[in-house]
């Protein structure tokens, strides 16, 4: 169906309900909690009663954004939904194994802005041009009734939070003159671009720096240099005194190398091996991913790939290395011949 079409099937969806739960991705970025609080307080707005679930804690770079303390990670048994919007998701197993049946959630209404997805949605509003899951949420919401032209500063945060997370700050192919338009209109709200630069980017702990200094010198570089990739293990964030929320991004550092087409990061911890990919344009990253059951966008995706052998970390890192080297020379190889032919 037409993304039009689909727009006045979740409009009417939301005007016949009352109680809705308002759901993610698992392991939550700026898009997913940003998404999430845009609906969450629109939907409000009209009068709709709304829970926020994500099966993981909000990630600490996010705490400061109105509403966040609401997500809750257990949904009361007993409570029913007339509908659960989710945003930021295109396949059902990265909402998590505990995510609530469709007797709990009522139909699913899908939010989202992937290219490569996997069925997901009794109602599906997916549009890959959109600079961001909350520019879906938007929409939706214009056709509501509540539009960007006069939107409270706590929606107006979530909304602008959603949009420089996924645009790297306006910089990725996704920005375009929808996400400028509601990134004014969030400003016209009150939202400072500073104060949320700071919340986001400034606010760095000594463990993440530590941490940097031991994932920068796990670089590889394969397929002729045009793929970089770094390191982290759990080994890296004991040395450093730090937990996951010190992370940061350091796979951008790996993208950002001249010569470097797809930039990787690569978390090996004791139950999994999950990859994040970062591509500048000429490989499509989002391909790699699905091919071990991930997905993404052209430019911004991720993985897991599992353990061969668990009793065998370095074993499984280097066969996990080995397939996704082979996997990435083949997609390079296909987009050679593509942009050949065009």
């Amino acid at each position: 169906m037409s993304f039009d079409i689909e727009l006045a099937r979740a409009a009417e969806l939301i005007r016949s309900g009352q109680r809705f739960l308002i759901g993610a991705h698992a392991r939550l970025d700026g898009d997913a909690i940003g998404s999430m609080l845009v609906s969450a307080y629109g939907l409000r707005l009209l009068g709709k009663e709304v829970f926020l679930y994500n099966p993981d804690p909000v990630p600490r770079r996010f705490q400061f954004l109105p509403g966040a303390a609401d997500i809750r990670r257990k949904i009361p048994a007993g409570l029913r939904f007339s509908a659960t919007l989710i945003h930021d998701c295109g396949a059902r197993h990265l909402l998590g194994e505990h995510f609530p049946t469709p007797a709990v959630t009522g139909p699913l209404l899908v939010l989202d802005h992937h290219a490569v997805v996997s069925e997901l949605g009794d109602v599906v509003l997916r549009d890959p041009s959109a600079g961001s899951a909350g520019v879906i949420a938007m929409r939706l919401l214009s056709q509501l009734g509540v539009t960007a032209d006069d939107i409270p500063k706590e929606l107006a945060t979530a909304l602008f939070v959603s949009l420089v997370e996924d645009t790297g700050w306006f910089r990725y192919p996704g920005t375009n003159a929808e996400v400028f338009g509601l990134a004014q209109a969030a400003m016209h709200s009150g939202v400072s671009s500073w104060d949320v630069a700071l919340a986001l980017d400034e606010q760095l702990s000594e463990a993440s720096l530590r941490l940097l200094t031991q994932i920068l010198p796990s670089l590889e570089r394969h397929c002729d240099g045009k793929l970089a990739l770094l390191t982290l293990t759990d080994q890296m964030l004991r040395d450093a005194g730090a937990t996951m929320d010190d992370i940061g991004k350091p796979v951008n550092y790996a993208r950002a190398l001249k010569g470097v087409d797809v930039g990787g990061l690569i978390t090996v911890s004791d139950d999994r091996i999950y990859v994040s990919l970062r591509g500048k344009g000429q490989v499509n990253v989002g391909a790699l991913a699905a091919r071990f059951g991930g997905g993404g966008h052209h430019n911004a995706a991720g993985c897991t790939i599992s353990y061969r052998d668990p009793q065998d970390v370095p074993q499984s890192l280097a066969e996990a290395k080995s397939q996704l080297i082979t996997a990435c020379q083949e997609v390079m190889a296909s987009a050679s011949r593509v942009g050949s032919r065009a």
